[in-house]
């Protein structure tokens, strides 16, 4: 990215989809993003689409008007007590790594979630391996809340998430 790069980030579209999962995709082949073994397709995920609305928005960065990462905020639990509480997840495009579009889109969720989306409780779940991403919600602010060992078997082997945490204290 050239310093005089256009970086915007709006609410994803329908056209945007290829691109999110594109993402998405990069972090499966990675190994230490994900819960998925092999690339997904869209259409795979038109369930996961359709969840998104104004409380709970799917956010893209764009870098010259190419998507280059995306933020959703998801229901993190789906009973009437855990209204007030989303689960978190960025992806950013390999080849925009440590180009601070993941904090870019961590620090706009958060100030979404001050001024409009009001959640109290936001988390996050990352693989133990996947340092960086620990890094990067705990430079925003995010606490580490604790940790689910071998929880998931992906790959052939069980591997340990980790919890991470922000509440938010102007929650009406």
């Amino acid at each position: 990215m050239t310093c005089k790069a256009n970086i915007k980030i709006r609410r994803a579209q329908p056209s945007d989809q290829q691109a999110i999962i594109a993402i998405f995709n990069e972090a499966v082949t990675s190994g230490i993003a994900t819960d998925e073994d092999v690339p997904i397709t869209v259409a795979e995920r038109a369930d996961w689409f359709a969840q998104f609305d104004a409380r709970h928005p799917l956010w893209v960065v764009t870098v010259d008007s190419t998507v280059r990462g995306w933020c959703a905020l998801e229901h993190f639990y789906p009973h009437p007590a855990y209204a007030d509480s989303a689960e978190i997840a960025i992806y950013v495009h390999r080849q925009a790594h440590r180009h601070g579009l993941g904090r870019m889109l961590l620090n706009f969720a958060d100030q979404q979630i001050r001024e409009h989306l009001h959640f109290k409780t936001v988390i996050t779940y990352i693989y133990a391996e996947n340092v960086p991403s620990q890094g990067l919600f705990t430079s925003c602010g995010y606490e580490h809340w604790g940790q689910l060992p071998d929880i998931s078997k992906v790959g052939g082997r069980y591997r340990e998430l980790k919890i991470y945490g922000k509440n938010f204290p102007n929650h009406p």
